[in-house]
C-alpha cells in the first residue's frame, strides 16, 4: 500500500494543479468561474508580479486595477507604469512597460526559471523588480529583505503556516 501512495503523490498534486489552473479565466463574470459549489469567487487582487500594483498603479484606479483581466493591462494601464518608469529616469520605460505587462507570471517549462519566466519560491522577486526598474543604483535597486522568518517545507504546500495576527 505505501509504494501505491507514493505513487499517487505525483497524480494527486498535478490533478490539483490541473483544477487551480482550470479554475483561471480571463473573465471576471462570477457565472461559472467557481469551482467550489455554491459559492461564487470574486477577483479582489493580481500578484503575478507584485511591483507593478504596488509602485505603478495610483491608489484611485487600484481596485480597477485588481479586479481587471490581464489582457487590457497594455491598453488600460500601459501609462501609468510608463509615467513611473519616466519618472524614476528608466531609459525606456515603453519597453520596460510591455515587459512586465500584462500583470501575468508567465512560465516556459523548456527555459530555465528565472524572474520573468516563472519563480521558484526563494527568488527574491521585489529585489528583481526593483533591479530592473533601478538599473545600477544600488541605493533603490533592492528591498533588503533576504531570508523568510521561516523554512520552506519539504513537501507541500511548502510554505510556513501564515500569520493569523
Amino acid at each position: 500500500m505505501r509504494i501505491v501512495t507514493r505513487s499517487l503523490r505525483p497524480l494527486a498534486a498535478l490533478a490539483l494543479s490541473l483544477l487551480a489552473v482550470s479554475a483561471c479565466s480571463d473573465s471576471n463574470s462570477p457565472s461559472g468561474a467557481s469551482m467550489i459549489p455554491g459559492k461564487d469567487l470574486v477577483q479582489v487582487d493580481r500578484f503575478g508580479l507584485p511591483a507593478i500594483a504596488t509602485v505603478f498603479i495610483p491608489s484611485n484606479v487600484k481596485d480597477a486595477y485588481n479586479a481587471g483581466v490581464p489582457s487590457t493591462d497594455r491598453s488600460t494601464f500601459r501609462s501609468y507604469v510608463v509615467a513611473g518608469l519616466t519618472a524614476f529616469g528608466h531609459p525606456s520605460p515603453g519597453a520596460l512597460a510591455d515587459a512586465v505587462q500584462p500583470d501575468i507570471q508567465p512560465i516556459n517549462t523548456t527555459m530555465p526559471s528565472n524572474f520573468l519566466n516563472g519563480r521558484r519560491l526563494q527568488d527574491d522577486v521585489i529585489t528583481a523588480e526593483l533591479g530592473l526598474i533601478f538599473g545600477a543604483n544600488t541605493d533603490l535597486n533592492d528591498d533588503h529583505v533576504d531570508a523568510n522568518d521561516a523554512p520552506f517545507l519539504s513537501a507541500f504546500p511548502y510554505l510556513a503556516t501564515p500569520w493569523t495576527n
